[in-house]
Protein backbone atom coordinates (compact mmCIF):
# COMPACT_ATOMS: atom_id res chain seq x y z
CA UNK A 1 0.00 0.00 0.00
CA UNK A 2 1.34 3.24 -1.18
CA UNK A 3 2.18 5.94 2.28
CA UNK A 4 2.21 9.65 2.25
CA UNK A 5 5.80 11.47 3.10
CA UNK A 6 4.73 12.37 6.98
CA UNK A 7 7.44 15.40 6.31
CA UNK A 8 5.19 16.73 3.72
CA UNK A 9 2.17 16.20 5.65
CA UNK A 10 3.40 18.13 8.35
CA UNK A 11 4.03 20.95 6.10
CA UNK A 12 0.58 21.00 4.18
CA UNK A 13 -1.72 20.63 6.92
CA UNK A 14 -1.81 24.59 7.47
CA UNK A 15 -3.15 24.91 3.58
CA UNK A 16 -5.35 21.61 3.79
CA UNK A 17 -7.07 23.19 6.87
CA UNK A 18 -7.93 26.31 4.83
CA UNK A 19 -9.34 24.22 1.88
CA UNK A 20 -11.46 21.58 4.37
CA UNK A 21 -13.45 24.82 6.02
CA UNK A 22 -14.88 25.60 2.50
CA UNK A 23 -18.44 25.15 2.97
CA UNK A 24 -19.66 22.10 0.23
CA UNK A 25 -22.65 24.27 -1.13
CA UNK A 26 -19.98 27.09 -2.16
CA UNK A 27 -18.29 23.64 -4.21
CA UNK A 28 -21.57 23.00 -6.06
CA UNK A 29 -22.33 26.56 -6.83
CA UNK A 30 -18.82 27.19 -8.39
CA UNK A 31 -18.62 24.17 -10.48
CA UNK A 32 -22.65 24.49 -11.29
CA UNK A 33 -21.96 28.13 -12.70
CA UNK A 34 -19.79 28.08 -15.18
CA UNK A 35 -20.02 25.25 -18.13
CA UNK A 36 -16.91 26.35 -19.71
CA UNK A 37 -13.23 25.71 -18.19
CA UNK A 38 -11.71 28.20 -19.31
CA UNK A 39 -13.95 30.79 -17.90
CA UNK A 40 -14.14 29.10 -14.73
CA UNK A 41 -10.07 29.31 -14.30
CA UNK A 42 -10.08 32.88 -15.35
CA UNK A 43 -12.73 34.02 -13.16
CA UNK A 44 -10.66 31.96 -10.24
CA UNK A 45 -7.24 33.62 -11.45
CA UNK A 46 -8.53 37.20 -10.88
CA UNK A 47 -9.95 36.07 -7.33
CA UNK A 48 -6.90 34.59 -6.25
CA UNK A 49 -5.25 38.23 -7.40
CA UNK A 50 -7.64 40.13 -6.00
CA UNK A 51 -7.19 38.32 -2.85
CA UNK A 52 -3.06 38.78 -2.96
CA UNK A 53 -3.77 41.96 -3.79
CA UNK A 54 -5.68 42.49 -0.25
CA UNK A 55 -2.99 40.57 1.47
CA UNK A 56 -0.41 43.07 0.10
CA UNK A 57 -2.13 46.16 0.56
CA UNK A 58 -2.47 45.42 4.57
CA UNK A 59 1.44 45.26 4.56
CA UNK A 60 1.73 48.76 2.37
CA UNK A 61 3.08 46.55 -1.11
CA UNK A 62 2.03 48.41 -4.51
CA UNK A 63 0.05 45.99 -6.32
CA UNK A 64 -2.24 46.13 -9.26
CA UNK A 65 -4.94 43.44 -8.94
CA UNK A 66 -6.77 43.64 -11.90
CA UNK A 67 -3.69 43.42 -14.60
CA UNK A 68 -3.55 40.97 -17.74
CA UNK A 69 -3.45 37.50 -16.34
CA UNK A 70 -0.10 36.12 -16.82
CA UNK A 71 0.52 31.77 -17.14
CA UNK A 72 1.06 31.86 -13.52
CA UNK A 73 -2.24 33.17 -12.91
CA UNK A 74 -3.98 30.72 -14.74
CA UNK A 75 -1.25 27.59 -13.10
CA UNK A 76 -2.26 28.57 -9.74
CA UNK A 77 -6.08 28.90 -10.20
CA UNK A 78 -5.80 25.42 -12.07
CA UNK A 79 -3.89 24.15 -8.72
CA UNK A 80 -6.92 25.56 -6.40
CA UNK A 81 -9.47 24.25 -8.46
CA UNK A 82 -7.83 20.86 -8.40
CA UNK A 83 -7.33 20.72 -5.30
CA UNK A 84 -11.06 21.60 -4.19
CA UNK A 85 -11.84 18.69 -6.67
CA UNK A 86 -9.90 16.31 -4.82
CA UNK A 87 -10.54 17.44 -1.67
CA UNK A 88 -14.37 16.44 -2.97
CA UNK A 89 -13.51 13.29 -4.65
CA UNK A 90 -10.66 11.78 -2.40
CA UNK A 91 -11.41 13.24 1.22
CA UNK A 92 -9.76 9.92 2.67
CA UNK A 93 -6.00 10.69 1.42
CA UNK A 94 -6.18 14.09 3.12
CA UNK A 95 -7.33 12.32 6.53
CA UNK A 96 -4.06 10.03 6.14
CA UNK A 97 -6.62 7.22 5.59
CA UNK A 98 -5.35 4.08 4.20
CA UNK A 99 -6.11 3.89 0.29
CA UNK A 100 -8.93 1.34 0.20
CA UNK A 101 -8.55 -1.98 -1.71
CA UNK A 102 -11.72 -1.26 -3.82
CA UNK A 103 -10.42 2.27 -4.72
CA UNK A 104 -8.66 3.31 -8.18
CA UNK A 105 -6.09 4.93 -6.73
CA UNK A 106 -4.16 2.22 -5.65
CA UNK A 107 -2.65 1.27 -9.12
CA UNK A 108 -1.51 4.81 -9.15
CA UNK A 109 0.78 4.93 -6.27
CA UNK A 110 -0.69 8.63 -5.25
CA UNK A 111 1.25 11.24 -3.45
CA UNK A 112 0.79 14.62 -2.94
CA UNK A 113 2.94 17.05 -3.62
CA UNK A 114 4.21 20.52 -2.03
CA UNK A 115 0.95 22.63 -3.28
CA UNK A 116 -1.26 19.91 -1.57
CA UNK A 117 -2.38 18.51 -4.57
CA UNK A 118 -2.32 14.16 -5.57
CA UNK A 119 -0.29 13.39 -8.12
CA UNK A 120 -0.08 10.28 -9.92
CA UNK A 121 3.57 8.53 -8.78
CA UNK A 122 3.74 6.20 -11.26
CA UNK A 123 6.83 4.87 -13.26
CA UNK A 124 8.26 7.66 -15.07
CA UNK A 125 10.09 9.67 -12.67
CA UNK A 126 13.99 9.39 -14.98
CA UNK A 127 11.94 10.36 -18.13
CA UNK A 128 12.73 13.40 -20.20
CA UNK A 129 9.71 14.99 -19.62
CA UNK A 130 8.09 18.00 -17.72
CA UNK A 131 6.57 17.21 -14.27
CA UNK A 132 3.42 17.68 -15.47
CA UNK A 133 4.00 14.81 -17.66
CA UNK A 134 5.76 12.85 -15.28
CA UNK A 135 3.02 13.20 -12.30
CA UNK A 136 -0.31 14.11 -13.53
CA UNK A 137 -2.90 15.44 -11.28
CA UNK A 138 -5.14 13.01 -10.26
CA UNK A 139 -9.13 13.47 -10.83
CA UNK A 140 -12.35 11.67 -10.55
CA UNK A 141 -14.23 11.48 -13.66
CA UNK A 142 -17.64 11.93 -11.42
CA UNK A 143 -16.60 15.34 -10.69
CA UNK A 144 -17.85 18.54 -12.58
CA UNK A 145 -14.21 19.79 -13.20
CA UNK A 146 -13.25 16.30 -15.25
CA UNK A 147 -16.08 17.26 -17.31
CA UNK A 148 -15.46 21.13 -17.97
CA UNK A 149 -11.87 20.28 -18.41
CA UNK A 150 -12.77 17.70 -21.10
CA UNK A 151 -14.97 19.71 -22.93
CA UNK A 152 -12.61 22.77 -22.60
CA UNK A 153 -9.58 19.87 -24.55
CA UNK A 154 -12.39 19.28 -27.05
CA UNK A 155 -13.06 22.25 -28.21
CA UNK A 156 -9.31 23.51 -28.13
CA UNK A 157 -8.12 20.57 -30.51
CA UNK A 158 -11.04 21.15 -32.74
CA UNK A 159 -13.24 18.45 -31.95
CA UNK A 160 -10.96 15.42 -31.70
CA UNK A 161 -11.68 12.02 -31.20
CA UNK A 162 -11.60 10.41 -27.59
CA UNK A 163 -8.26 8.72 -28.55
CA UNK A 164 -6.32 12.50 -28.91
CA UNK A 165 -8.23 13.90 -26.22
CA UNK A 166 -6.94 11.06 -23.85
CA UNK A 167 -3.85 11.65 -25.07
CA UNK A 168 -3.83 15.24 -24.59
CA UNK A 169 -5.36 15.30 -21.13
CA UNK A 170 -3.11 13.17 -19.57
CA UNK A 171 -0.18 15.67 -20.52
CA UNK A 172 -1.88 17.42 -17.32
CA UNK A 173 -4.07 15.45 -15.58
CA UNK A 174 -5.11 11.91 -15.28
CA UNK A 175 -8.78 11.62 -14.69
CA UNK A 176 -10.12 8.33 -13.43
CA UNK A 177 -12.51 6.48 -15.33
CA UNK A 178 -11.24 8.79 -18.07
CA UNK A 179 -11.50 6.60 -21.52
CA UNK A 180 -15.45 6.67 -20.56
CA UNK A 181 -15.89 9.94 -19.72
CA UNK A 182 -13.98 11.42 -23.16
CA UNK A 183 -16.09 8.83 -25.20
CA UNK A 184 -19.57 10.16 -23.67
CA UNK A 185 -17.99 13.73 -24.30
CA UNK A 186 -17.57 13.29 -27.96
CA UNK A 187 -20.83 11.55 -28.85
CA UNK A 188 -22.98 14.39 -26.68
CA UNK A 189 -21.02 16.74 -28.88
CA UNK A 190 -23.72 17.90 -31.41
CA UNK A 191 -20.88 19.43 -33.57
CA UNK A 192 -19.39 16.27 -33.88
CA UNK A 193 -22.72 14.34 -34.33
CA UNK A 194 -23.95 16.25 -37.09
CA UNK A 195 -20.97 15.94 -39.00
CA UNK A 196 -21.25 12.51 -38.86
CA UNK A 197 -25.02 11.73 -37.69
CA UNK A 198 -26.35 8.23 -36.52
CA UNK A 199 -30.02 7.76 -38.56
CA UNK A 200 -32.49 5.86 -36.73
CA UNK A 201 -33.05 2.47 -37.81
CA UNK A 202 -36.07 0.42 -36.32
CA UNK A 203 -37.01 -2.81 -37.08
CA UNK A 204 -39.00 -3.92 -40.22
CA UNK A 205 -42.66 -4.16 -39.49
CA UNK A 206 -45.10 -6.73 -40.20
CA UNK A 207 -46.40 -7.41 -43.32
CA UNK A 208 -49.78 -5.00 -44.08
CA UNK A 209 -53.06 -7.62 -44.49
CA UNK A 210 -53.08 -6.55 -48.00
CA UNK A 211 -49.45 -8.73 -48.94
CA UNK A 212 -51.13 -11.79 -46.98
CA UNK A 213 -54.82 -12.06 -48.21
CA UNK A 214 -55.77 -13.46 -50.96
CA UNK A 215 -57.21 -10.99 -53.49
CA UNK A 216 -57.87 -10.79 -56.96
CA UNK A 217 -54.70 -10.41 -58.99
CA UNK A 218 -53.92 -6.40 -58.90
CA UNK A 219 -56.98 -5.99 -56.68
CA UNK A 220 -54.66 -3.93 -54.89
CA UNK A 221 -51.11 -2.87 -56.26
CA UNK A 222 -48.05 -0.33 -56.64
CA UNK A 223 -47.32 1.41 -59.07
CA UNK A 224 -43.95 3.05 -59.86
CA UNK A 225 -41.97 4.71 -62.82
CA UNK A 226 -38.62 4.01 -64.58
CA UNK A 227 -36.70 5.26 -66.95
CA UNK A 228 -36.60 7.37 -69.15
CA UNK A 229 -36.13 5.28 -72.64
CA UNK A 230 -36.32 6.44 -75.98
CA UNK A 231 -38.27 5.95 -78.53
CA UNK A 232 -37.65 6.04 -82.63
CA UNK A 233 -40.27 8.58 -84.13
CA UNK A 234 -41.73 7.53 -87.31
CA UNK A 235 -40.00 9.84 -89.67
CA UNK A 236 -36.88 9.32 -90.16
CA UNK A 237 -34.00 12.47 -89.00
CA UNK A 238 -36.08 12.99 -86.24
CA UNK A 239 -34.52 13.65 -82.70
CA UNK A 240 -35.81 10.87 -80.48
CA UNK A 241 -38.70 10.96 -77.89
CA UNK A 242 -38.27 10.50 -74.01
CA UNK A 243 -40.69 7.67 -72.73
CA UNK A 244 -41.26 6.54 -69.40
CA UNK A 245 -42.88 2.75 -68.28
CA UNK A 246 -45.11 1.73 -66.00
CA UNK A 247 -44.52 -0.87 -63.64
CA UNK A 248 -47.93 -1.82 -61.86
CA UNK A 249 -47.31 -4.58 -59.04
CA UNK A 250 -49.92 -6.61 -57.60
CA UNK A 251 -49.53 -6.74 -53.88
CA UNK A 252 -51.00 -10.71 -53.20
CA UNK A 253 -49.02 -12.15 -56.32
CA UNK A 254 -46.17 -9.83 -56.70
CA UNK A 255 -47.67 -10.12 -60.57
CA UNK A 256 -45.82 -7.36 -62.81
CA UNK A 257 -47.65 -5.37 -65.42
CA UNK A 258 -46.23 -3.02 -67.63
CA UNK A 259 -47.22 -0.38 -69.65
CA UNK A 260 -45.70 2.68 -71.71
CA UNK A 261 -46.10 5.57 -70.90
CA UNK A 262 -45.46 9.04 -72.99
CA UNK A 263 -44.32 11.28 -70.26
CA UNK A 264 -44.19 12.17 -67.40
CA UNK A 265 -47.76 14.51 -67.31
CA UNK A 266 -50.82 13.71 -65.41
CA UNK A 267 -52.90 13.13 -68.51
CA UNK A 268 -50.40 10.24 -69.87
CA UNK A 269 -50.67 8.11 -66.53
CA UNK A 270 -53.97 8.51 -66.64
CA UNK A 271 -54.19 7.13 -69.92
CA UNK A 272 -51.75 4.58 -68.79
CA UNK A 273 -54.74 3.61 -65.50
CA UNK A 274 -57.30 3.35 -68.31
CA UNK A 275 -55.39 0.61 -70.41
CA UNK A 276 -54.39 -1.03 -67.15
CA UNK A 277 -57.97 -1.08 -66.13
CA UNK A 278 -58.93 -2.23 -69.58
CA UNK A 279 -56.82 -5.20 -69.69
CA UNK A 280 -56.42 -6.11 -65.78
CA UNK A 281 -59.89 -5.23 -64.97
CA UNK A 282 -60.80 -2.29 -62.18
CA UNK A 283 -58.42 -2.06 -59.01
CA UNK A 284 -59.37 -1.38 -55.37
CA UNK A 285 -56.25 0.71 -54.01
CA UNK A 286 -53.27 1.80 -55.79
CA UNK A 287 -50.42 2.50 -53.56
CA UNK A 288 -47.04 4.80 -54.62
CA UNK A 289 -44.71 7.54 -53.93
CA UNK A 290 -45.22 11.06 -53.40
CA UNK A 291 -44.39 11.51 -57.40
CA UNK A 292 -45.89 14.52 -58.53
CA UNK A 293 -47.43 12.73 -61.76
CA UNK A 294 -48.90 10.64 -59.54
CA UNK A 295 -50.47 13.33 -56.86
CA UNK A 296 -51.84 15.13 -59.90
CA UNK A 297 -53.67 11.73 -61.12
CA UNK A 298 -55.27 10.85 -57.92
CA UNK A 299 -56.36 14.62 -57.07
CA UNK A 300 -57.91 14.86 -60.90
CA UNK A 301 -59.80 11.13 -59.94
CA UNK A 302 -60.84 12.72 -57.03
CA UNK A 303 -62.22 15.61 -58.85
CA UNK A 304 -63.88 12.99 -61.31
CA UNK A 305 -65.48 11.08 -58.20
CA UNK A 306 -67.01 14.91 -56.16
CA UNK A 307 -68.14 15.91 -59.34
CA UNK A 308 -69.97 12.69 -60.60
CA UNK A 309 -71.00 12.59 -56.96
CA UNK A 310 -72.83 15.63 -56.76
CA UNK A 311 -74.60 15.43 -60.14
CA UNK A 312 -77.86 15.69 -61.04
CA UNK A 313 -80.42 13.02 -60.51
CA UNK A 314 -80.86 11.75 -63.95
CA UNK A 315 -76.53 10.14 -63.04
CA UNK A 316 -77.96 8.06 -60.46
CA UNK A 317 -76.94 4.84 -62.15
CA UNK A 318 -73.46 6.27 -62.78
CA UNK A 319 -73.15 7.46 -59.55
CA UNK A 320 -73.92 4.59 -58.23
CA UNK A 321 -71.14 2.63 -60.24
CA UNK A 322 -68.68 4.82 -59.18
CA UNK A 323 -69.66 4.55 -55.20
CA UNK A 324 -69.24 1.22 -55.60
CA UNK A 325 -65.86 0.88 -57.66
CA UNK A 326 -63.74 4.00 -56.79
CA UNK A 327 -60.54 3.34 -56.50
CA UNK A 328 -58.51 4.35 -53.54
CA UNK A 329 -54.91 5.89 -54.45
CA UNK A 330 -52.84 5.85 -50.89
CA UNK A 331 -49.25 7.44 -50.57
CA UNK A 332 -45.79 6.72 -48.83
CA UNK A 333 -44.20 9.12 -46.73
CA UNK A 334 -42.58 11.38 -48.39
CA UNK A 335 -38.85 10.57 -49.25
CA UNK A 336 -39.14 7.00 -48.01
CA UNK A 337 -38.62 4.58 -51.23
CA UNK A 338 -38.20 1.76 -48.80
CA UNK A 339 -41.93 1.68 -47.17
CA UNK A 340 -42.45 0.82 -50.99
CA UNK A 341 -40.08 -2.06 -51.72
CA UNK A 342 -42.40 -4.16 -53.52
CA UNK A 343 -42.67 -2.09 -56.40
CA UNK A 344 -38.96 -0.66 -56.31
CA UNK A 345 -37.70 -4.51 -56.57
CA UNK A 346 -39.75 -5.11 -59.77
CA UNK A 347 -38.57 -1.71 -61.02
CA UNK A 348 -34.58 -2.91 -60.15
CA UNK A 349 -36.10 -6.08 -62.58
CA UNK A 350 -37.36 -4.26 -65.10
CA UNK A 351 -34.59 -2.63 -65.59
CA UNK A 352 -31.67 -4.92 -65.58
CA UNK A 353 -33.48 -6.30 -68.48
CA UNK A 354 -34.96 -3.83 -70.61
CA UNK A 355 -31.88 -2.13 -70.83
CA UNK A 356 -29.75 -5.71 -71.54
CA UNK A 357 -32.67 -6.36 -73.95
CA UNK A 358 -32.79 -2.21 -75.64
CA UNK A 359 -28.55 -1.81 -75.01
CA UNK A 360 -27.86 1.54 -76.70
CA UNK A 361 -30.29 1.64 -79.71
CA UNK A 362 -33.80 3.69 -79.72
CA UNK A 363 -36.65 1.59 -80.55
CA UNK A 364 -39.75 2.24 -82.01
CA UNK A 365 -43.12 2.62 -80.46
CA UNK A 366 -44.20 -0.84 -81.40
CA UNK A 367 -40.85 -2.59 -80.37
CA UNK A 368 -40.84 -1.16 -77.55
CA UNK A 369 -44.49 -2.28 -76.75
CA UNK A 370 -43.70 -5.58 -78.08
CA UNK A 371 -40.81 -5.79 -75.59
CA UNK A 372 -42.84 -5.11 -72.72
CA UNK A 373 -45.18 -7.55 -73.68
CA UNK A 374 -42.57 -10.40 -73.67
CA UNK A 375 -41.05 -9.24 -70.62
CA UNK A 376 -44.54 -9.67 -69.07
CA UNK A 377 -45.13 -13.21 -69.65
CA UNK A 378 -41.46 -14.10 -67.75
CA UNK A 379 -42.47 -12.08 -64.51
CA UNK A 380 -46.56 -12.53 -64.40
CA UNK A 381 -47.54 -15.75 -62.60
CA UNK A 382 -49.91 -17.02 -65.12
CA UNK A 383 -51.79 -19.17 -62.75
CA UNK A 384 -53.82 -15.92 -61.24
CA UNK A 385 -54.02 -14.34 -64.15
CA UNK A 386 -56.19 -16.43 -66.19
CA UNK A 387 -57.69 -18.42 -63.53
CA UNK A 388 -61.07 -16.40 -63.61
CA UNK A 389 -62.46 -12.91 -65.19
CA UNK A 390 -61.82 -9.84 -64.10
CA UNK A 391 -65.30 -9.19 -62.68
CA UNK A 392 -65.95 -12.29 -61.46
CA UNK A 393 -66.68 -12.68 -57.42
CA UNK A 394 -65.01 -14.94 -55.22
CA UNK A 395 -67.36 -18.38 -55.24
CA UNK A 396 -67.89 -21.01 -52.35
CA UNK A 397 -64.89 -23.14 -50.98
CA UNK A 398 -64.64 -26.34 -53.21
CA UNK A 399 -61.50 -27.64 -51.58
CA UNK A 400 -63.22 -30.19 -49.47
CA UNK A 401 -65.60 -31.56 -52.01
CA UNK A 402 -65.09 -34.52 -53.99
CA UNK A 403 -64.43 -34.64 -57.85
CA UNK A 404 -67.25 -36.47 -58.39
CA UNK A 405 -69.81 -34.45 -57.29
CA UNK A 406 -68.63 -31.93 -58.97
CA UNK A 407 -70.02 -30.04 -62.30
CA UNK A 408 -67.00 -29.58 -65.04
CA UNK A 409 -67.45 -25.68 -63.78
CA UNK A 410 -67.07 -26.23 -59.94
CA UNK A 411 -64.07 -28.77 -61.07
CA UNK A 412 -62.03 -25.85 -62.55
CA UNK A 413 -63.23 -23.58 -59.82
CA UNK A 414 -61.51 -26.65 -57.74
CA UNK A 415 -58.50 -26.56 -59.21
CA UNK A 416 -58.10 -22.70 -59.38
CA UNK A 417 -59.06 -22.44 -55.31
CA UNK A 418 -56.03 -25.69 -55.08
CA UNK A 419 -53.09 -22.76 -56.30
CA UNK A 420 -54.56 -20.22 -54.05
CA UNK A 421 -54.28 -23.42 -51.10
CA UNK A 422 -50.86 -23.43 -52.05
CA UNK A 423 -50.16 -20.35 -52.13
CA UNK A 424 -50.71 -19.87 -48.70
CA UNK A 425 -48.24 -22.29 -47.28
CA UNK A 426 -45.39 -21.87 -49.88
CA UNK A 427 -45.44 -17.61 -50.51
CA UNK A 428 -46.31 -16.72 -47.09
CA UNK A 429 -43.55 -18.69 -45.40
CA UNK A 430 -40.93 -16.49 -47.97
CA UNK A 431 -42.18 -13.66 -46.54
CA UNK A 432 -42.30 -14.59 -42.86
CA UNK A 433 -38.15 -13.75 -42.40
CA UNK A 434 -37.24 -10.28 -41.90
CA UNK A 435 -33.99 -8.73 -44.22
CA UNK A 436 -32.48 -6.70 -41.61
CA UNK A 437 -31.64 -7.99 -37.62
CA UNK A 438 -34.63 -7.52 -35.31
CA UNK A 439 -33.36 -4.60 -33.16
CA UNK A 440 -35.48 -3.06 -29.92
CA UNK A 441 -37.12 -0.43 -30.98
CA UNK A 442 -35.84 3.75 -30.74
CA UNK A 443 -38.41 5.74 -28.42
CA UNK A 444 -39.01 8.98 -30.11
CA UNK A 445 -41.48 11.33 -28.53
CA UNK A 446 -42.79 14.81 -29.74
CA UNK A 447 -40.89 17.76 -28.84
CA UNK A 448 -37.25 15.71 -29.25
CA UNK A 449 -34.66 17.63 -31.67
CA UNK A 450 -33.47 15.65 -34.87
CA UNK A 451 -31.18 15.84 -37.83
CA UNK A 452 -33.00 16.15 -40.86
CA UNK A 453 -30.78 13.85 -43.81
CA UNK A 454 -31.34 15.67 -47.37
CA UNK A 455 -29.33 13.79 -49.91
CA UNK A 456 -28.64 16.66 -51.77
CA UNK A 457 -26.72 18.58 -49.06
CA UNK A 458 -23.78 17.29 -46.87
CA UNK A 459 -24.46 16.32 -43.17
CA UNK A 460 -23.46 19.88 -41.69
CA UNK A 461 -25.70 21.73 -43.66
CA UNK A 462 -28.75 19.42 -42.91
CA UNK A 463 -31.95 21.37 -41.42
CA UNK A 464 -32.34 21.07 -37.58
CA UNK A 465 -36.25 20.13 -36.84
CA UNK A 466 -38.48 19.20 -33.59
CA UNK A 467 -40.93 16.66 -33.65
CA UNK A 468 -44.14 17.64 -33.29
CA UNK A 469 -46.12 14.50 -33.85
CA UNK A 470 -45.42 10.56 -33.77
CA UNK A 471 -47.22 8.40 -35.99
CA UNK A 472 -46.48 4.22 -34.62
CA UNK A 473 -47.54 1.44 -36.35
CA UNK A 474 -49.74 -0.91 -35.04
CA UNK A 475 -47.00 -3.05 -32.92
CA UNK A 476 -46.61 0.67 -31.09
CA UNK A 477 -43.16 1.11 -32.95
CA UNK A 478 -42.87 4.36 -34.39
CA UNK A 479 -41.59 4.80 -38.23
CA UNK A 480 -42.95 8.05 -39.55
CA UNK A 481 -43.11 11.16 -37.57
CA UNK A 482 -44.41 14.71 -38.12
CA UNK A 483 -41.60 17.34 -38.26
CA UNK A 484 -41.54 21.18 -37.79
CA UNK A 485 -38.38 23.12 -39.45
CA UNK A 486 -37.23 27.33 -39.51
CA UNK A 487 -38.39 27.00 -43.02
CA UNK A 488 -41.97 25.32 -43.09
CA UNK A 489 -44.44 24.56 -40.72
CA UNK A 490 -44.99 20.72 -40.88
CA UNK A 491 -43.27 17.96 -43.00
CA UNK A 492 -43.27 14.23 -42.98
CA UNK A 493 -40.07 11.88 -43.21
CA UNK A 494 -39.76 8.19 -42.21
CA UNK A 495 -37.46 8.15 -38.80
CA UNK A 496 -34.92 6.74 -41.68
CA UNK A 497 -34.45 9.90 -42.48
CA UNK A 498 -33.98 11.77 -39.00
CA UNK A 499 -30.76 11.53 -36.52
CA UNK A 500 -31.64 12.44 -32.70
CA UNK A 501 -29.61 15.09 -31.31
CA UNK A 502 -27.57 13.39 -28.34
CA UNK A 503 -29.07 14.94 -25.25
CA UNK A 504 -26.69 16.47 -22.88
CA UNK A 505 -26.39 15.64 -19.48
CA UNK A 506 -27.53 18.42 -17.22
CA UNK A 507 -24.36 18.87 -14.72
CA UNK A 508 -24.68 22.63 -14.92
CA UNK A 509 -27.87 23.66 -13.41
CA UNK A 510 -28.26 24.59 -9.92
CA UNK A 511 -29.36 21.29 -7.43
CA UNK A 512 -30.39 24.21 -4.89
CA UNK A 513 -33.08 25.39 -8.06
Amino acid sequence: MPSLDPRWMSEAKPMVAMVATVDSKFSDTLFYRYSCFSKLRRCIAYWMRYFRALKASTKKTAIEPFETLTTIDFREADIALCRLAQHESFPDIFCGERIPISSPLKWLKPKVDKEGVIRVGGRLGNAAVSEDVKFPIVLSSKHLLSTLIVKYYHHMLLHAGPQLMLATIRQKFWIIGGRNLVRRTYHQCHTCFRNKPVLVQQSIADLPATRVTPTKPFAICGIDYCGPVYIKPPVRNRAPTKAYIAIFVCFATRAVHIELVSDLSTPALLAALRRFVARRGRMNEIHSDNGTAFKGAANELRRIYDMLKFSESDRKQILDWCAENEITWRFIPPRAPHFGGLWEAAVKSAKHHLIREIGTVNVGYVDMCTLKLRYLEVLTPAQFLIGTSFQAVPGNNLCAIPDNRLTHFELVQKRFQRIWARWAPEYLQMLQSRATKCKSPVTITPGTVVVIKDDNLPPLQWPLGRIIKVHPGKDGVVRVVTLKTASSEAVVRPVAKIALLPRLENHHANPEE
